[in-house]
């Protein structure tokens, strides 16, 4: 990453997280201090950390899938062997569901995505106007591949009140039509429109372009970043995830700079995601709602379902380093389980 593309990533982590948590991730991870994260010292100290924490965090940060259904054809995702039922969740089960939560938490941040594109939910707008006028300082973010973000719908999504707008556009030219089976021209008609005028708001969203990299793709990876980093907060590109170990075809080696090591996932102490239908699962892996603690539609109170047998006793497996939860055991992100109880 040359210096100019550093300050620039800098200056987005710093308004999307603050100082503290850009700062301390910059420090185990790209200083000379990640040499010692999980050695012998490391790691003495690192559990201590995570058993303090794990009896005081709350929930911070809730995933509402709107939709599990998707425009794109994407080489690696696993969305093409998904055996969920297509559905949308309606505007009063969002409400239910938000309100459900709310009561119980203080998230701080809402993202309002999941399995699917959320522009094939043809009420996700009206979704982000009641999370804007009902909870104003709850942050709102929305991840998409836009080629279904036409003008029209981009107005309509500019006079609402957003954190952050990634777009998910994995290459460029005849590379991107390759990788996720929609048309470039198109996708970047609709990104260009949309970056413009959120710069012209008085209070513009955060804006990020992601690019999984893949064989189809690397070569050009680099153009990539050239040319979105004029117009986006942020560019990131990186290897895609294996989806909890069922999908390995397209995936590449992460380049971190300490041993792997898997340790317990914080996620299940910060994170609530919810999908199309209701159901409480795991994390954002489980895209079949493999492993599931209620319904929030059917009615389920969410802390009552965190404060369950089933659910602490999955935390208690992680606490214990026994990861044999069916999305666990074979998830990809472990090797982010090293540094992220220093940073919530």
């Amino acid at each position: 990453m040359n210096i100019k593309n550093f300050i620039q990533e800098t200056r987005y982590y710093l308004k999307l997280e603050g100082f503290a948590r850009p700062f301390k991730k910059f420090l185990l991870y790209q200083s000379p201090l990640s040499r010692i994260v999980n050695s012998r010292l490391y790691g003495a100290i690192y559990l201590k950390r995570i058993k303090k924490e794990a009896e005081r965090i709350t929930p911070k940060i809730l995933q509402i899938e709107t939709t599990n259904a998707c425009n794109a054809k994407c080489l690696m995702c696993p969305h093409k062997t998904m055996k969920r039922k297509i559905s949308v969740m309606g505007l009063e089960n969002f409400k239910k569901i938000l309100d459900n939560v709310m009561k119980n938490y203080d998230i701080k941040r809402l993202t309002i995505n999941g399995f699917g594109e959320p522009f094939t939910d043809k009420g996700v707008i009206e979704k982000i106007k009641y999370v804007n006028k009902k909870y104003p300082k709850l942050k709102v973010d929305i991840y998409s591949n836009a080629a279904l973000l036409t003008k029209k719908r981009a107005d309509e999504l500019l006079k609402t009140n957003l954190g952050r707008v990634t777009f998910s556009i994995n290459g460029i030219e005849e590379d991107y039509n390759k990788v996720m089976g929609l048309d470039y021209e198109n996708t970047k008609r609709n990104v260009l429109y949309f970056l413009k005028n959120n710069k012209e708001k008085r209070k513009p969203a955060l804006t990020n372009i992601s690019m999984m990299i893949l064989k189809e793709n690397e070569e050009k990876a680099q153009n990539f970043v050239n040319f979105w980093r004029k117009y986006s907060d942020s560019v990131r590109a990186y290897f895609p995830s294996d989806w909890a170990g069922t999908l390995k075809e397209y995936v590449g080696e992460q380049n971190i700079p300490y041993g792997r090591r898997q340790w317990t996932c914080s996620a299940l102490w910060t994170h609530i995601v919810i999908h199309s239908k209701g159901e409480f699962v795991v994390c954002c892996r489980d895209y079949e709602s493999r492993v599931k603690f209620g319904n929030l539609i059917k009615g389920d109170d969410i802390k009552k379902l965190r404060e369950s047998k089933a659910f602490k006793e999955l935390q208690k497996q992680h606490l214990n380093f026994d990861f044999s939860s069916p999305v666990c055991k074979n998830c990809d992100h472990a090797y982010d389980s090293s540094i992220e109880w220093w940073l919530w």
